[in-house]
């Protein structure tokens, strides 16, 4: 399942509709909503969005502008 915008009761809906694996967001991927994946069962992947909403992500979140080794570190350190 892929989720542009995680709704609260995502691991409901993944086995519903029998998925295996749910692809967070970036700024979704947290160490909780993995590990609730991995307890259900899924296989989780993250993903990050286009040049132009990065950009706008800058505005919301420290760091964001560009795609750098560091965010990947972020991201891997919620387990995905």
């Amino acid at each position: 399942a892929l989720w542009a915008d995680l709704p609260d009761d995502f691991l409901e809906r993944c086995l519903q509709v029998q998925a295996d694996e749910v692809h967070f967001r970036y700024d979704t991927c947290t160490h909780n909503n993995v590990e609730a994946a991995h307890n259900a069962g899924l296989n989780t992947m993250a993903w990050f969005r286009g040049p132009k909403a990065m950009g706008t992500d800058a505005i919301k979140y420290h760091d964001v502008g560009n795609e750098d080794v560091n965010m990947y570190k972020t991201v891997l350190q919620s387990g995905v």
